[in-house]
């Protein structure tokens, strides 16, 4: 538990604000998919964003761990995809 209360989180506000935004229009016009892949981005970009320090100094830069993160982000995003274009 301590472990948590220790963590900081920044992120800046026009982000915030954006992300917000886009996930309100999505909710307010039933475009739950949009919505989900939205999240997804942003999610995946402040994951990368604020943890690239851990991720160049305890893998020593590693190109292949590097590769597997952003392969299953494009993996993810290619499945979210396909949804938009199947029929429900």
């Amino acid at each position: 538990m301590e472990n948590l209360q220790e963590i900081q989180l920044t992120i800046p506000v026009l982000q915030m604000v954006l992300f917000i935004a886009l996930i309100s229009f999505c909710l307010l016009f039933t475009r739950y998919k949009l919505g989900l892949s939205i999240t997804f981005c942003f999610t995946f970009y402040w994951g990368f964003i604020y943890n690239k320090d851990v991720f160049f100094n305890s893998f020593e830069g590693s190109s292949p761990f590097l590769a597997v993160y952003f392969f299953s982000g494009f993996l993810l995003l290619l499945f979210a995809l396909f949804s938009f274009v199947s029929e429900d």
